[in-house]
């Protein structure tokens, strides 16, 4: 009779605890900003015309782009990491992969992006092990 006391009270502070668990929080980002998403824009439509230094200045400096949710900054991440690649600042380039990385383990390039001759083989080289796609 004891034995089945002590099994019983064991479940019950068993099944207490367990119900005192929280399953994780998940984080709800808030929508971009007006501003935030005229940054990117603007870093769009510097990347687009070849203009590398704005899009590496602008994403540099917009407190908007930082604070934005994740998809929006990890955009305005990858053209300055191509810019970095582009205007041949290849060690500024893998650490923004990096940091692109740190945000998301899985962030993958499409199969062109992947493929360009500058910042294709920087993608590769800073890509976590484990993200790597099998093939």
């Amino acid at each position: 009779m004891k034995k089945l006391h002590a099994a019983l009270a064991g479940l019950t502070l068993s099944l207490a605890l367990a119900g005192c668990a929280q399953p994780p929080k998940q984080v709800v980002e808030s929508p971009p900003t007006a501003a935030a998403l005229s940054d990117l824009q603007k870093v769009r439509d510097s990347y687009a015309a070849g203009n590398y230094g704005d899009v590496i200045r602008t994403v540099a400096r917009s407190g908007d782009l930082a604070q934005s949710p994740r998809d929006v900054r990890i955009e305005a991440m990858k053209l300055q990491a191509f810019s970095y690649c582009l205007t041949k600042h290849r060690t500024l380039c893998e650490e923004q992969f990096e940091r692109i990385f740190a945000l998301d383990p899985n962030f993958e390039l499409s199969a062109a992006e992947r493929g360009h001759p500058q910042w294709g083989p920087v993608y590769e080289a800073t890509r976590p092990a484990a993200a790597a796609p099998t093939r």
